[in-house]
């Protein structure tokens, strides 16, 4: 029997590097969710983050960028990546009153750029 629960050790270990490469091909990442390209995250940015969020905001509340977090490059936004999941997926603090009107599906989008990489060119 210790024979046979070896053998069946062998050929597991050795299906996994095969069953993460067709994981991979299908386009999803360890943790099963397909990732979010920086395009993706970048039209929700663009549409509810940047008018406060950027070098020259055009939200009239903020003529400068609330804690100096601004969003413009896509550098910005790998930096900021952790604060842009706590406070849009995890608080929801941000948008601040949501005044500019995030959904639940724009959060789960940023929330899973981040998750997956949060990959900027």
């Amino acid at each position: 029997a210790g024979t046979t629960a070896a053998a069946l050790v062998v050929h597991v270990v050795r299906a996994v590097p095969l069953l993460v490469g067709v994981v991979a091909v299908a386009g999803f990442t360890s943790c099963g969710k397909r990732p979010v390209s920086y395009a993706e995250a970048r039209t929700v940015v663009n549409r509810r983050c940047i008018e406060c969020h950027s070098e020259r905001p055009t939200n009239r509340a903020f003529p400068i960028a609330p804690r100096g977090v601004m969003l413009d490059t896509p550098l910005q936004m790998k930096q900021y990546a952790r604060r842009i999941e706590a406070s849009v997926t995890v608080e929801r603090t941000m948008p601040l009153a949501n005044m500019s009107g995030m959904t639940d599906e724009e959060r789960r989008v940023l929330g899973r750029w981040v998750e997956t990489g949060a990959k900027a060119p």
